[in-house]
């Protein structure tokens, strides 16, 4: 390929881009890799852990409370909190042992350091599209979520304490999510999944914390369990036997389920011209290696 060949394909590869970028952009979005270096976080004593690289949160078993505006039929709406704790980060499908990170309250802690917690409260609404007794199935149309840093381990499902009472790390809005339970009244398990968006490349989350700096959402799948004859439920148990709410919403006359699942982490997408234009200039050097080979 010649001098002027190569030019005029380059050109063409930057023209391309730039008329795509006056079309308007395409997102694609990716997941986010990078670490999250909890000693600099707010109130950190400087014992906790740089961890990465890392992918997904991974949740323990939480627990969630449904309050129905007025009765549970399909179109009602109804409200919300669930709040659960890390228990581990992973990279592409391994779980990452951190020896400081307290996955017991405060009370079996026998890792390093004094430890620290990564706590999880959300808000949610959202309405019902089937009632049966074959299944339950509801669509989230809001709320919040974040994840919250303490350094003095301390969460309580049985006293409804602790999950948000650190400093947010990394906040967000439900833009969206489905979730279904079969046999409610006596399966009594199901799925869901919520899309959680984070507003502002700094806006949702500590950028000192998190390396690199471009967070833009998270999709988050848990499995689900309420109570029934045929499901064990230890996190419903404790709540029942304690203050009996959740976020401060008494559990009377409510629907309590418990909730065990993963965050994925995306990053932020790069505009579609941006990808044709790598994809070309990728196309010009593979063409000119190829040419020098020969």
């Amino acid at each position: 390929m010649n001098r002027f060949l190569i030019k005029n394909t380059l050109a063409k590869c930057v023209l391309l881009a730039a008329g795509s970028l006056i079309a308007g952009p395409a997102a694609f979005a990716s997941n986010w890799v990078g670490t999250a270096d909890y000693t600099v976080a707010p109130g950190a004593s400087g014992d906790e852990a740089n961890v990465g690289p890392f992918d997904t949160y991974d949740f323990g078993p939480g627990i969630g409370l449904v309050k129905p505006d007025t009765t549970v039929a399909v179109g009602n709406t109804f409200s919300g909190y669930f709040q659960t704790v890390v228990t581990s980060h992973i990279f592409e499908g391994t779980a990452i042992n951190v020896g400081q990170l307290d996955v017991s309250g405060g009370n079996n802690f026998t890792g390093t350091g004094d430890g620290f917690e990564l706590t999880v409260r959300s808000f949610f609404t959202g309405k019902y599209t089937t009632v049966s007794s074959a299944a339950l199935d509801v669509e989230f149309t809001g709320g919040t979520a974040a994840i919250y840093f303490d350094s003095a381990p301390n969460y309580s499902f049985a006293d409804d304490f602790g999950f948000a009472d650190g400093a947010p790390i990394l906040t967000g809005t439900i833009t969206n999510g489905v979730g279904s339970i079969f046999s409610p009244s006596v399966l009594g398990v199901g799925f869901e999944q919520v899309e959680l968006s984070f507003s502002g490349v700094f806006g949702g989350f500590n950028p000192n914390v998190f390396e690199p700096d471009t967070i833009d959402g998270g999709v988050a799948s848990f499995f689900v369990k309420v109570k029934t004859p045929l499901t064990n439920t230890p996190i419903i148990n404790q709540v029942l036997n304690g203050n009996n709410t959740v976020g401060g919403l008494s559990a009377t006359n409510n629907t309590l389920f418990e909730m065990d699942g993963q965050m994925q982490l995306t990053a932020v997408p790069l505009p579609g011209a941006v990808w044709m234009f790598l994809a070309g200039m990728m196309g010009v050097f593979s063409v000119g290696r190829k040419k020098k080979a020969v």
